[in-house]
């Protein structure tokens, strides 16, 4: 699996330990990083990037985000850029693990309502057992690819539906399949 991983310069600046360990913890666990921005990044050279230079790095971090299976943000400073990326991974279909050492800078994140969203608080201590756990659940909450073939009218209706609708095929049949495993009591997945 791929994961992207995030943070502002400010939270690397003040804990570069931390922030490497955290890159570390990922790969070892197994997992991919679709980007180093964060382990080549220091605060002088983002808040010193041309505005093209700026452009230029925020299309790589979109499409890193959406290469990735997972996303996980370090957030114990409040940062406006850090929840842009975790809103973008959200509302691209990502299930996002936010961690910070401290309850109070989860504040916005623990309002959201989304299976698709892990807070973890951490300290030194715990870090390499909490990211794991995190990366365990998330990993189990991804979405998984499931291909079936279906006759040219099917086909043709959910393209209408994705029209008319403006909702993508996927979501259409998700939804549908959910409408249906609400509505059967026996089921217990």
């Amino acid at each position: 699996m791929k994961v992207y991983f995030g943070t502002s310069p400010r939270i690397k600046e003040r804990d570069p330990k931390i922030i490497d360990r955290i890159y570390k913890i990922i790969e070892t666990c197994g997992y991919r990083h679709t980007s180093k921005w964060v382990k080549e990044m220091t605060s002088e050279g983002f808040y010193g990037m041309s505005e093209k230079d700026l452009t230029f790095h925020h299309k790589q971090t979109e499409t890193a985000i959406k290469a990735a299976d997972i996303c996980v943000f370090e957030a114990s400073t409040r940062s406006l850029s850090v929840g842009y990326l975790a809103n973008f991974a959200i509302e691209n279909g990502k299930v996002v693990v936010i961690l910070s050492q401290n309850k109070e800078s989860l504040l916005l994140f623990r309002s959201v309502t989304s299976e698709q969203v892990l807070s973890v608080v951490y300290d030194e201590k715990n870090l390499d057992d909490k990211l794991k756990e995190a990366l365990d659940e998330a990993s189990s909450r991804t979405d998984v690819r499931f291909n079936f073939f279906i006759t040219p009218k099917l086909l043709s209706y959910l393209d209408w539906v994705a029209q008319k609708r403006r909702v993508p095929r996927s979501v259409f049949l998700r939804e549908l399949i959910e409408r249906e495993m609400k509505k059967d009591k026996e089921f217990e997945g």
